[in-house]
């Protein structure tokens, strides 16, 4: 009896602690501890998210670094051209790579509103009639299980007000954008995507996670724009940020 008495205190006091004290978790980004139930971020890599936003004098249109003085070389090149705008909140570097690898490689569910938040707060023309992901092609969608756009583009969605609309497919299967030059990115997206749904006339938010040589998000645009969308803009969770002159064509 004795004993189940000790229990029993014990586990109220337990209760107790856990309710004054809660238990750490880990942060998202650099796994050190953090106080579970506040933000899935330490400190430190909250500190780091903000230094890795999108410096305000980056191309208006692309958000890539221009020379003071000079043209953008990105928004001349062809991923843009069919592209209206770009809106993202971060460099892809340090702690966002992190951020968005724990989304989008360790199914963390916990980074999605805070992707979400942070993209919602990077679009400043909100003018638009839907919003729709980049797709993955079945057999890629059969190894992840989910299309992490998708999952964003819902998220961003209920934001912005607009509805989404899976208006693209992915035709063809081909290896990682990622594990290839910059140079053959293009050729490994031309022709990728087709459009399913009704685009004509439609203004429409492209979503992703990450906007690196421009080439998938120019060939959904251009199968957006060749079904009839009025305009294509872009929003990703961040943008690969490149030193002037080493853009991809």
């Amino acid at each position: 009896m004795e004993k189940r008495w000790r229990r029993l205190i014990s586990g109220i006091g337990d209760g107790v602690i856990g309710l004054l004290f809660p238990h750490a978790a880990n942060c998202l980004c650099c796994g050190d501890p953090r106080r579970a139930g506040e933000n899935c971020l330490c400190e430190n890599c909250e500190r780091a998210l903000d230094k890795l936003k999108v410096p305000p004098e980056s191309c208006h249109r692309c958000l890539s670094p221009v020379p003071k003085g000079k043209k953008c070389p990105f928004c001349a090149s062809p991923v843009m051209k069919e592209i209206e705008r770009v809106f993202s909140p971060w460099r892809y570097a340090g702690a966002v790579r992190q951020l968005i690898h724990a989304f989008k490689f360790n199914a963390c569910d916990e980074a999605l509103p805070l992707l979400a938040d942070a993209m919602d707060g990077a679009v400043t023309a909100r003018e638009y009639d839907c919003i729709t992901p980049v797709p993955l092609h079945e057999k890629r969608l059969r190894q992840r299980g989910v299309n992490q756009s998708l999952l964003l583009c819902r998220e961003l969605g209920e934001r912005l007000h607009l509805p989404v609309r899976e208006l693209l497919r992915r035709d063809t299967y081909h290896g990682p954008q990622s594990r290839l030059p910059m140079e053959k990115r293009r050729a490994n997206v031309a022709g990728a995507f087709s459009c399913q749904g009704e685009a004509k006339g439609l203004r429409v938010l492209l979503v992703d996670d990450v906007r690196t040589s421009g080439s998938t998000a120019h060939s959904c645009a251009q199968a957006l724009r060749e079904a009839g969308a009025e305009s294509v803009c872009l929003c990703t969770a961040a943008v690969v940020y490149r030193k002037t002159g080493r853009q991809s064509p």
